[in-house]
């Protein structure tokens, strides 16, 4: 049976595909396509049974691409888009056009001819293919492909990466209700060979970095790392979900949905230049160790030359020019250290170690006074006690000074302070009367 439209609605006029037979030098209406995909065809008469669509729409798109993905040797047919009303005196002109070609008719023809879509660009850089997507599909959650390619992401995701922008989507889906909510888009292939879309919502889970990823477990820096740039910052080692076997991989965590991804670190090779300036060898090695490197003076499109932070991304599956707020997390790593002192005396003359605060930063050691510095956290209950007169639970019945890094009493001083607990308790206690003797 036919694939075909229902004629359009008053005010809503479709085109009609006509198409030329070079040889027989026919013009025929497209009515629609068989099981097979093969073309059928009618006459262009008035009233015909044609196949009606909106040119703009993703049907038509992919019909158009379809067609000429099934008929590779086109050289000998050219289709052309007309207004339904117009189709039979179109044909006619096509037809005459063709026998006794002329400027005018020539020009006319152009302007109706459907282009061949251009497959280069598939076959060289596309990892999946548009016509074996269900658009229609898509759609009814609120994503079309013209809707990707206004925002520049149809190439994208067509190379096989995520979307760099987010879309709402909502409708219904399978029997289920998506509520409105915001998502990035990818695809992937099915065992089946069709190309099935995936939608990245914003991940919630706050302890998400606290759980191994394929049984890594991350590190605290680690973790502060994927939260402060969206990178490791190094190179992980997982379990591979499909060989079972450890991997190095990059990790990165989206800075808008919050997943995790991955990509192998032995498979991504450096490129030699960026932005027209070499990668010095100390750089690639760093940038091969997933580290974040500062490049001077790349050369931009504007003509403009400027330094930037690069890393590698699993997110964009190669090298990424960090943001800012990444930028300004690894600046704030970089700062220098701050100034240790050691020996410094607390309020009962025990040392204690620590480092200078801003305010007195520079100061040489000897001018350094114990107010100038933030003790150690070894030696924060010291300090707090012996200089500052503080207690806590563990302390407050010591009259001994605590040692150095000492945050509680010792067995001995414990066992001296619930001795002298019990004689105080003994001297409150009132003294039993005996009466008076008569």
């Amino acid at each position: 049976m036919a694939n075909r439209m229902t004629p359009p609605a008053e005010g809503q006029e479709k085109d009609v595909l006509l198409v030329l037979d070079k040889q027989q030098g026919k013009v025929s209406a497209v009515k629609g396509i068989d099981k097979e995909g093969n073309l059928q065809t009618v006459p262009p008469t008035h009233g015909g049974e044609f196949m009606q669509v909106d040119k703009n729409s993703d049907v038509f798109s992919n019909f158009i691409f379809n067609f000429y993905r099934k008929y590779q040797d086109t050289s000998g047919l050219e289709l052309f888009s007309v207004k339904a009303s117009e189709a039979e005196r179109d044909a006619k002109a096509i037809e005459e056009n063709h026998r006794n070609p002329t400027p005018e008719g020539d020009k006319r023809a152009e302007m109706l001819r459907v282009p061949k879509p251009d497959f280069h660009e598939f076959k060289q850089g596309y990892r999946f293919d548009p016509a074996k997507i269900d658009w229609e599909n898509l759609k009814k959650v609120g994503i079309t492909a013209d809707t990707l390619k206004n925002t520049k992401d149809f190439d994208r995701v067509m190379r096989g990466y995520k979307s760099r922008n987010t879309y709402t989507v909502s409708g219904t889906v399978g029997g289920f209700y998506l509520k409105p909510t915001d998502v990035k888009l990818s695809f992937y292939q099915a065992k089946d060979g069709t190309v099935v879309p995936k939608l990245h919502g914003v991940q919630q889970d706050e302890k998400l970095l606290q759980r191994p990823f394929h049984e890594h477990g991350f590190t605290k820096q680690e973790q502060g790392n994927l939260q402060g740039t969206g990178n490791l910052g190094g190179i992980a080692e997982i379990k591979d979900p499909k060989s079972g076997e450890q991997i190095p991989v990059f990790v990165s965590r989206d800075r808008y949905t919050h997943e995790l991804e991955y990509m192998r670190a032995d498979k991504w090779k450096c490129p030699d230049t960026i932005c027209n300036v070499q990668v010095s060898p100390e750089q690639k090695a760093a940038f091969e160790a997933g580290q974040a490197v500062k490049m001077e003076n790349l050369q931009f499109r504007d003509g403009t030359k400027r330094s930037a932070y690069l890393q590698v991304s699993a997110v964009e599956r190669g090298l990424e020019f960090l943001p800012r707020a990444a930028v300004q997390f690894l600046q704030q790593g970089q700062q220098p250290a701050e100034q240790q002192v050691a020996g410094l005396k607390d309020g009962k003359g025990v040392e204690f170690n620590g480092h200078v605060q801003p305010g007195a930063q520079g100061k040489s050691h000897d001018k350094v006074q114990p107010k100038d510095v933030t003790p150690a956290a070894e030696n924060r209950t010291q300090v707090a006690v012996n200089s500052g007169g503080k207690t806590n639970e563990a302390t407050k019945q010591g009259k001994e000074p605590l040692k150095q890094g000492q945050d509680k009493p010792t067995p001995k001083q414990k066992e001296k302070q619930e001795k002298a607990q019990d004689k105080s308790l003994k001297a409150d206690k009132p003294k039993k009367s005996r009466g008076m003797k008569m």
